[in-house]
């Protein structure tokens, strides 16, 4: 991806009402945040994989906010009957940071979830949402971004958290009737929601879970693996 690339996505995003900005990596990513947030807010967290790769939760609590994140040890392993109390409260946050699925060039959000607490955050309930993706989550168009997360995105999802569905086993959607289904919300913003102050941070770095099956299986590779290293296993 070039730099042409990123300007026709933030032009997109800003084009669309959204707020965007570029950060060459993690660590520039972390002062744009940070500065996006104010001290005494209280950070709700959608899940994201990005989230837990630049460390921004740790930065918070040395500015001393308040962290209302679901997707910790407690709630994931320990209390997890208790998470969903957990999720509902983290939509009532001043500041909602979560990842998102792909974006597009024509500057749109797309994402599909399990349970859809991720993208109710993006749309109305906090005060702001701050939605932070890697450059390997920038695609063409919405076909593009859908075919994606469904035959790549949620099939390895769904494989290392052990989920029981065909796509953890197969690789690709059969548009399954699992119990275990993770794709049962699909979101596209075309434009920001009206009420709800949005600012995109892409950050030049590949972050969180996606790829084009093109791309060097090296780098696919090591996308994978930056992912398992953060991301939580399912435990009902």
């Amino acid at each position: 991806m070039d730099k042409n690339d990123f300007k026709v996505t933030i032009k997109a995003l800003e084009s669309n009402n959204f707020e965007a900005k570029l950060a060459e990596n993690r660590d520039e990513a972390l002062k744009l945040i940070l500065d996006l947030v104010p001290r005494d807010a209280v950070v709700g967290i959608g899940d994201s994989a990005t989230i837990r790769q630049i460390s921004i939760l740790e930065e918070l609590l040395k500015k001393e906010n308040s962290i209302i994140n679901p997707f910790t040890n407690e709630y994931m392993i320990d209390k997890p009957q208790l998470r969903g109390d957990i999720q509902r409260k983290a939509l009532m946050s001043d500041v909602f940071i979560t990842g998102s699925n792909a974006i597009t060039f024509d500057g749109k959000i797309v994402n599909i979830d399990m349970v859809g607490n991720r993208v109710v955050g993006m749309i109305f309930g906090p005060k702001r949402v701050i939605i932070i993706v890697g450059r390997n989550k920038i695609v063409k168009n919405v076909d593009e971004a859908l075919l994606r997360i469904k035959n790549i995105i949620a099939p390895y999802h769904a494989f290392r958290k052990k989920f029981k569905t065909p796509c953890a086993t197969t690789g690709k959607c059969s548009n399954c009737d699992s119990p275990q289904r993770i794709c049962n919300v699909t979101v596209i913003l075309d434009k920001k929601p009206r009420r709800i102050d949005s600012t995109v941070v892409i950050i030049n770095e590949d972050l969180g879970l996606s790829w084009d099956e093109t791309w060097p299986i090296e780098r696919i590779e090591r996308i994978k693996t930056n992912y398992d290293e953060v991301t939580w296993i399912f435990k009902e």
